[in-house]
């Protein structure tokens, strides 16, 4: 009988890669994990899987191999705490590159009026202008998870909101597009082999809260939306290629969505984020794991 493995859900791994050694999960963020850990941990782990965390015994996972939801030092310190072995796993130079919103950005804005900036005064610049379509911008942070670090600014930014641009720009950088109006969220995930062999898993449709936290994740059934299926595949067969040329191997996932242009025609996002690791979908999406 195989061994089971010891898991790490550290749904905070964004905002880990984003703050360095110096981070420490936020008593609200630990409240906000809570839920989906349990979610995810039923939806990923196999039987005779333990799942273990900062308060769980020294020892405890002693023999088994370990896995993280994505493999930061925080999670990789857990797991050889708890007495397992960390299946291999990507550098943390290459997680901290292909999980941040640069990397997205440097494959190519794929909604229009989008753009990645890393220089204060441009980023003023943009949103002193009109979003294309109207409306307003909606700023993101190169980390964030959960809707964290993000925010949607009117045109200009001033006082608390200028403050929010100046740190992101100093933490990385900060993705600027228009906050359009989203008829449905879709994703679709894959393995990504060190030889750079890859799987892709079925479209899924998800739901989030108007601040971008996941809700749930359903899959599409075959025939469905096909013309969406095939641009989602074309482009997450893309990303597979990118971050194998960054390094990177293991679970990943692409989100896009619909949405109403200027002109209210549906329009499609087939990129919105790229997640270099496990999401809550992953099992829904690509149901058998390696």
């Amino acid at each position: 009988m195989a061994i089971g493995r010891a898991w790490v859900l550290n749904l905070d791994a964004d905002l880990e890669l984003g703050a360095g050694a110096r981070y420490t999960p936020r008593a609200g963020v630990k409240l906000a994990m809570r839920a989906h850990v349990e979610r995810l941990a039923a939806s990923l782990l196999a039987p005779g899987d333990r799942l273990v965390d900062e308060t769980s015994a020294p020892g405890e996972a002693r023999g088994m191999p370990g896995r993280a939801f994505c493999p930061t030092p925080g999670a990789l310190a857990i797991l050889r705490r708890a007495g397992a072995e960390p299946e291999a796993h990507p550098p943390l130079e290459v997680l901290r590159r292909v999980n941040s919103r640069a990397f997205a950005g440097g494959l190519g804005a794929t909604l229009p009026g989008a753009a990645f900036v890393t220089e204060l005064e441009i980023a003023r610049t943009m949103l002193a202008k009109e979003p294309e379509g109207g409306g307003a911008w909606r700023v993101k942070h190169a980390f964030g998870m959960a809707g964290r670090n993000q925010r949607v600014l009117g045109r200009g930014a001033i006082g608390s909101d200028l403050a929010f641009v100046r740190a992101g720009v100093r933490r990385g950088g900060v993705q600027i597009e228009p906050d359009v109006a989203i008829e449905q969220e879709y994703a679709m995930h894959g393995w990504l082999a060190r030889d750079g062999s890859m799987r892709i898993g079925m479209l899924v449709r998800q739901r989030c809260d108007p601040r971008g936290a996941w809700l749930s994740t359903e899959p599409v059934e075959a025939g469905q939306e096909a013309d969406v299926a095939v641009r989602m595949a074309d482009e997450v067969a893309r990303v597979a290629v990118a971050l194998c040329g960054a390094g990177y191997f293991g679970p990943f996932g692409v989100d896009a969505y619909s949405y109403r242009d200027r002109r209210g025609g549906l329009a499609f996002q087939p990129r919105s984020e790229i997640n270099a690791r496990y999401s809550m979908g992953f099992a829904v999406g690509l149901p058998s794991v390696q």
